[in-house]
């Protein structure tokens, strides 16, 4: 009987030393775990905090392009118009016959009835 105490209370100690020795590692696995999250977290943050820099300055760089563009169009288009104003006062009639000629198909195409 002595034998199976003694196997008993064997057991007993030896689970206790693996139960004791499970601890140990968990607690280790944990601060590990807790070591990259961290690293994790701080890479990610980094990474949010350029992307933001990155999206703004492009956003920025996207305005002033949109509105140089315009500025030069409304030029361009001002520029145009006045060609275009100075040739009709030099010579008017091209363009009172293109006018007419014009008219007159887009007349023709709007009237005719669908077969």
């Amino acid at each position: 009987m002595e034998k199976t105490n003694t196997s008993s209370a064997n057991i007993t100690e030896a689970l206790k030393l693996l139960e004791e020795a499970a601890e140990l590692k968990n607690d280790e696995l944990k601060n590990l775990m807790s070591d990259k999250y961290t690293h994790l977290r701080e890479m990610i943050m980094e990474t949010e905090k350029g992307l933001a820099q990155s999206l703004a300055s492009v956003k920025d760089h996207t305005v002033a392009a949109a509105a140089h563009a315009q500025e030069e169009g409304v030029e361009k288009a001002r520029e145009i118009s006045s060609d275009v104003n100075k040739n009709v006062h030099q010579n008017p009639w091209p363009f009172i016959g293109g006018t007419a000629v014009i008219s007159l198909l887009f007349g023709y195409i709007l009237g005719r009835t669908p077969r």
